[in-house]
């Protein structure tokens, strides 16, 4: 299975960065890469300078870092980086060689003055040992020391995390990924006086309230890049006529991503879940990541038999940002999102 082996892949090189604010500087290193990375074709020769500059984000560099993504068989589908970019680039920052080749990547988005997510962090593997990413990790938590970054870890790394002051869990989440269970969207959940409907049939400000109760912090312009993207299927629960639920699906490298299913209950959830379900085409896998501390979600991963190919700790430096899990069936980020 494709999308199987992408993730096994993925699972050893995943990481996420812990960012504050935009930084720029140039950096030149005389580092040698180590002697198993040589031969690569992707990297310098180990007698060579490496020249790379650290510079914000540009939307022309949106390209080359899918690419990069790409390359290390993450599941990133480059709308995805276009959505974040568009929310607030000035948290995101590239490495780029002095031939235009971008070798590394991290970012922070940030949700208030007070609480910000890392996103993602990555170098090209014939740069790994050069200590570019330490370095912008130590840089960026110097200069954004006030704000409490959360970022999402595999569970087995965080005590590297924990060098840098990132102590503090929270919820753990499952990555899964496999076909949706015909019998477990047979049928959907009857509630009196439901209704599952587009959110674009919906006053969007009240989508925006719900999503603020889950995620703690409003994001009015992340969820408008998400959620009413042309190509996503969003869909609100409404209940007597309120917001009691909501979900996207979109398309990724590699199956489809039901980020977010937030809702009440498991009644709800199961009927937003059965409308989601039915936009994805026969054959094509559905991508849903859990908070393990909510038992009614990981009835929805057994009921459909999905596998789980991830496991992640969400951390903070500061604070715990306490989030009711209960309402959440599927986060609607890995990254740049409290949940």
């Amino acid at each position: 299975m494709r999308g199987a082996k992408r993730f096994m892949v993925t699972q050893a090189r995943f990481g996420h960065a812990l960012w504050r604010q935009i930084i720029s500087q140039q950096i030149h290193t005389t580092s040698a890469i180590s002697s198993s990375n040589n031969n690569s074709s992707h990297g310098p020769d180990s007698k060579q300078k490496v020249d790379y500059e650290i510079r914000p984000m540009r939307s022309s560099d949106i390209d080359g870092l899918y690419a990069l993504l790409s390359e290390n068989q993450w599941n990133m589908e480059r709308d995805y980086l276009q959505c974040v970019f568009d929310t607030d680039p000035s948290g995101l920052v590239v490495v780029v060689t002095n031939d235009g080749q971008i070798i590394g990547h991290n970012g922070i988005l940030a949700h208030s003055d007070k609480v910000a997510s890392s996103g993602m962090n990555i170098v090209s593997e014939g740069y790994r040992e050069l200590g570019i990413g330490r370095k912008l990790f130590h840089s960026v938590m110097e200069v954004m020391k006030d704000r409490n970054v959360g970022g999402t870890s595999l569970s087995n790394r965080v005590s590297f995390y924990a060098q840098f002051g990132w102590i503090i869990p929270s919820f753990t989440l499952h990555y899964n990924q496999g076909p949706v269970n015909p019998h477990f969207v047979s049928a959907p959940t009857k509630v009196d006086g439901l209704e599952i409907v587009p959110i674009a049939d919906v006053s969007f400000s009240d989508v925006l309230s719900y999503d603020a109760e889950i995620h703690t912090i409003a994001r009015p312009k992340y969820l408008r890049n998400w959620a009413l993207f042309e190509k996503a299927e969003s869909y609100a629960a409404l209940k007597n006529g309120k917001v009691c639920g909501y979900s996207v699906l979109r398309r990724a490298d590699v199956g489809y991503k039901m980020y977010p299913l937030f809702a009440d209950d498991k009644h709800i959830a199961h009927a937003l879940f059965c409308k989601m379900a039915s936009f994805i085409p026969r054959g094509e896998d559905l991508i849903f990541t859990q908070p393990i501390e909510n038992e009614e979600a990981t009835k929805f991963v057994t009921g459909n038999k999905l596998t789980n190919y991830l496991t992640m700790t969400r951390l903070y430096n500061q604070w715990e940002v306490e989030v009711d899990v209960s309402r959440v069936y599927s986060t609607s980020s890995t990254e740049y999102s409290i949940v």
